[in-house]
């Protein structure tokens, strides 16, 4: 199981592909590309994205990225508007 997850609004306990897989859920039932998405995090969302190992069967990046997108705080949307190029990469690649 992964430790990686939210650890605040728009934060993560920080990608680390060396103690957890990049298609395994963690204790929240999310995979890594669902936390990053929602945390609106560029730089891990493309770190998991790009991984040879990624497989994008099951995930769901679009629906956590809007729920991260609806936080009540001021850099929602802002994040997302950071990720929103991504998300549609990650379409055009994997859709």
């Amino acid at each position: 199981m992964n430790t990686y997850q939210l650890s605040a609004r728009g934060r993560t306990t920080g990608w680390n592909p060396a103690c957890n897989d990049v298609n395994t859920r963690n204790a929240f039932q999310m995979l890594p590309i669902e936390v990053a998405a929602q945390a609106g995090d560029v730089d891990e969302f493309r770190a998991i994205m790009n991984d040879p190992a990624f497989d994008p069967i099951g995930a769901r990046p679009r629906f956590f990225a809007e729920v991260g997108r609806n936080d009540r705080d001021d850099e929602a949307n802002v994040r997302y508007q950071r990720l929103a190029p991504l998300l549609d990469e990650y379409r055009r690649r994997f859709h």
